[in-house]
């Protein structure tokens, strides 16, 4: 018992761990660049349902992003771009700013489901 509390259920190695964080990123990075940019923002693809829910679940346990909300401030941030109201413009808001604190709130409780995901 002492040494499943130590060194956990499978006890991987260094370069184990290192393996599974750099695939757990690798995923993460396709979610967002594959489910959240070019499927929800930009409505650029289909996707199979088990696919999305496999995104969407993906994103959610990684991290705790919500799709609705993501989607609505990249949407703004195309139609405001570099401007005052641009939600995460490094131009305007500065690059230390963005990177530290992220985008603004945007209010997203406009949109539904079918506004986002109608074809």
């Amino acid at each position: 018992m002492l040494n499943y509390l130590s060194e956990g259920l499978l006890a991987p190695s260094l370069g184990a761990l290192v393996l599974i964080t750099l695939a757990m990123t690798h995923v993460t990075i396709v979610s967002v660049t594959v489910y959240l940019h070019r499927y929800s923002a930009h409505r650029a693809l289909d996707m199979h349902p088990v696919l999305k829910h496999f995104f969407r679940f993906w994103l959610w346990l990684t991290t705790a992003q919500n799709t609705l909300e993501w989607t609505a401030i990249h949407r703004k941030h195309h139609a405001k771009c570099e401007t005052e109201e641009d939600p995460h413009s490094p131009v305007v808001k500065g690059i230390r700013k963005v990177l530290s604190e992220g985008a603004e709130p945007v209010s997203y409780t406009h949109l539904t489901l079918p506004t986002i995901y109608s074809v």
